[in-house]
């Protein structure tokens, strides 16, 4: 009965480096992919509010983020 417990316990212990990096790789592969989505999402949500006119649409040109204030 002991042998058979000391062999499961070092079966479980064995498998933790394994299940971390599991966990690393998901974590590593996950963000960037959630962060690419919500950046999608949100580009998409604010062309359709530029679309219904509820967004004035982005200010986009050299300088600053006002282009109608003159450049020092």
């Amino acid at each position: 009965m002991y042998p058979t417990l000391v062999s499961a316990a070092a079966s479980t212990g064995a498998s933790v480096p394994l299940k971390l990096l599991v966990l690393i790789v998901v974590f590593v592969v996950a963000v960037p992919l959630f962060r690419k989505v919500r950046k999608a999402a949100s580009e998409n949500r604010k062309r359709r509010w530029v679309e219904d006119g509820l967004m004035d649409p982005p200010i986009t040109g050299p300088g600053s983020a006002r282009s109608d204030q003159p450049e020092a």
